[in-house]
């Protein structure tokens, strides 16, 4: 066993310690930077690129299926339709149903709250089901939607139906990202994620013109029910797309065998991928930042729209016209970000966001030439500059978190991030209403702080990422090659890899590793303070570990709720406080009962196998636990964890006050439930009984 808990100074990139962070010289990073960048804006590889886009896009996707992508693509673009369809008509319909521009912005705010409240159990529901179907099902349900809004009669059912309608985004941010980060491999992703997002200027491109088109012709409510048709296209093209095995691309990078890339992990509950995202620092950091985004990311559309009727006075052709003529400018910036991508990616992840602090300034620059353009000229450049900049940033952006969240929470780990836009969505009414008193362009020149202060929080990141990356790389790897091994009859029952701990902001544990075989007992020997019990209870799940793999029974088990552990099979005895002390031994024992609390006869079996083990405790069955004597505690404290049977039985300090008599008619009880199969972990500063147990002894 490795891991003394001795501050040792870590190593380049494997970033375990809170006090051994990436902090590389600043203008090292800078000439990093722009070495990569030079030549990434070159158009030599963009013109080959449209002289042979067959070959192009084959060698985009590697060895990855093409067809997925286009028919993920095709989705993306129908979806966006019928969202910049109702921005470019927004004061059309705004002046239909009688609303003012608070009213109407309201509207837009409540559409995109729906969308991310869908969308986090819509996550949950794909990192655990078959993400294909749930993207054909979610086609099915938005262009159901988008029909009904070409059919609204009353402002209530536009406000029904435009909820709804937000179920499109829900969809596709979660699936569609899972998918593409499991079909495609690592080196592919950002040229992937810059395709498939340009799908998103497509629809930008032809929804509003069409929109503005079929409106000035055939009234607003027109294109939506035009809008409808290509997708139930799609649905029926998205039929042929088959699961892929999550996780398999980082396995692969990672040089796991054959068997292991195919073998996937049990799916994890929503408790245990919040706790998993959770503690990766470089999301945290991201989430912070996305309330100072989300005005820009979700409103633009609409501010832009009403932007140019109120100042221009554009009507809906001419503004349908416009946005066509803008929205592809945004394909010049994702091809551009899909180059500069790949090759910080390939360099180092950590360069993309740094080169996002740069582009941030840029951004709240267009923003507050957009908001006080003199002429429409001017505000066509400043929508444009805007426009392409964002887009250069979200390959690379999408490609490097596929890598850092783990491929069992994937989809709850790019959704969750919608969450923190909520408070952000109070700024769109805000604007609204700053717009009806003081003009839309004051509303609009909010966004370009809030814009500046999110790509700043975001760009953060840079010193973090390459850790969180190699971390969820290696225990991807050691997880599947531990339930490789379980399926092959292989006996480890547990292994502890690279395991981090801290408390607040004392880390306790560093680099901890240790493999135990099924049926042995292992003692864990060392002084006070060596983390000893910190290890029983990180194993647990009662304690969260920073950084490493607890992998239990072939199944990751680091960032699992104790209560999902113990369901597995694994119990801890904590010393000197393993009973509650208020309930009386018959309480305490039915408590202990917990897992079998739907079957009644199966406890009360086990109940009597407790008591005829433990004679001694069947006399005090009335008896408060505290009334009872030292070693009788914990007598009941070892009954209690025997009770379901588990397979690994964790005993932090068994003799701790107890007199010799007591210790060693508890050691037989230990040996009697190690001779019926249960693996023990024993912590013990009693060298000679630690030894007259165990197996083998690790000293920490």
């Amino acid at each position: 066993m490795t891991g003394q808990p001795s501050p040792p100074a870590a190593s380049p990139g494997s970033g375990r310690s809170r006090s051994s962070r990436d902090t590389s010289n600043s203008a090292d990073s800078q000439n990093s930077l722009r070495s990569t960048l030079r030549g990434a804006f070159s158009l030599g590889g963009s013109m080959t690129a449209l002289r042979h886009p067959r070959r192009a896009l084959q060698e985009m996707v590697g060895d990855g299926p093409l067809y997925a992508l286009m028919v993920l693509f095709g989705l993306n673009v129908v979806d966006e339709l019928d969202r910049t369809g109702f921005g470019i008509l927004l004061p059309t319909i705004r002046d239909h149903f009688g609303l003012s521009d608070t009213a109407i912005l309201s509207l837009v705010a409540l559409t995109a709250l729906g969308a991310i409240l869908l969308q986090l159990p819509i996550a949950i529901w794909a990192d655990r089901g078959n993400r294909v179907r749930i993207a054909v099902l979610g086609g099915i349900a938005w262009g159901v939607f988008s029909f009904l809004t070409g059919m609204s009669a009353s402002i209530w059912m536009l406000i029904l139906v435009r909820s709804g309608a937000g179920i499109g985004r829900a969809v596709v941010d979660p699936t569609h990202n899972s998918l593409l980060s499991d079909y495609f491999s690592v080196d592919r992703r950002p040229a992937v994620f810059s395709f498939h997002r340009s799908a998103n200027a497509v629809g930008q491109f032809i929804g509003p013109l069409a929109a503005g088109v079929l409106s000035h012709f055939f009234g607003w409510q027109a294109p939506f029910l035009v809008f409808a048709v290509p997708t139930v296209i799609l649905v029926v093209l998205a039929l042929r797309l088959h699961e892929p095995i999550r996780g398999a691309q980082e396995r692969r990078m990672m040089g796991s065998s054959a068997e292991a890339i195919d073998t996937e992990e049990p799916s994890a509950s929503f408790s245990e991928s919040w706790r998993m995202v959770w503690k990766i620092e470089s999301l945290r950091r991201i989430w912070y930042a996305i309330p100072f985004l989300a005005v820009s990311i979700i409103g633009f559309v609409s501010l832009a729209g009403l932007l140019y009727e109120q100042i221009f006075e554009l009507g809906d052709l001419q503004r349908g016209v416009l946005a066509s003529f803008v929205e592809p400018f945004q394909l010049v910036g994702l091809a551009i970000g899909a180059r500069v991508g790949v090759k910080l990616i390939q360099k180092d992840p950590a360069l993309i966001f740094r080169f996002l602090r740069q582009v941030s300034f840029a951004c709240g620059a267009w923003a507050a030439v957009f908001a006080w353009s003199p002429n429409l000229v001017v505000a066509v450049i400043a929508n444009i500059g805007l426009t392409s900049t964002l887009a250069i940033l979200l390959p690379g952006i999408l490609a490097t978190l596929s890598m850092a969240i783990p491929a069992r929470a994937r989809a709850v780990g790019f959704s969750i991030a919608s969450y923190w836009a909520i408070p952000g969505l109070a700024f769109v009414p805000a604007i609204g209403w700053i717009s009806d008193h003081f003009g839309i362009r004051w509303g609009m020149l909010l966004m370009s702080p809030l814009m500046l202060m999110g790509g700043l929080m975001i760009s953060a990141v840079s010193s973090t990422i390459k850790r969180d990356i190699d971390d969820v790389w290696t225990a991807s790897a050691a997880r599947s090659e531990a339930l490789l091994q379980r399926k092959q009859g292989r006996l480890q029952l547990l292994k502890v890899s690279n395991l981090n701990v801290s408390y607040g902001s004392v880390q306790i544990l560093y680099d901890v590793n240790l493999e135990v075989e099924e049926g042995e007992i292992v003692a864990l020997l060392g002084t006070n303070g060596a983390g000893k019990s910190t290890l029983l209870k990180a194993i647990s799940g009662i304690t969260e570990a920073e950084f490493g793999a607890v992998i239990f029974d072939g199944r990751d088990i680091t960032h699992a709720p104790p209560h999902e552990i113990a369901l597995l099979g694994v119990g801890q005895m904590p010393g000197g406080h393993g009973v509650f002390g208020s309930l009386t031994v018959t309480e305490n024992l039915r408590a202990a009962c917990w897992q079998k609390r739907g079957d009644k006869a199966s406890s009360e079996q086990a109940l009597e196998r407790a008591l005829q083990a433990f004679p001694t405790l069947a006399r005090h069955l009335d008896d408060p636990a505290g009334n009872l004597s030292g070693g009788q505690q914990q007598m009941l404290a070892l009954a209690m964890n025997l009770l379901m049977s588990p397979k690994l039985l964790m005993i932090d300090e068994l003799s701790l006050g107890l007199s010799p008599l007591v210790v060693e008619h508890l050691a037989n009880l230990v040996r009697d439930a190690a001779a019926e199969g249960t693996t023990i972990i024993l912590v013990e500063q009693s060298v000679n009984l630690a030894l007259q147990l165990a197996q083998r002894a690790v000293f920490m």
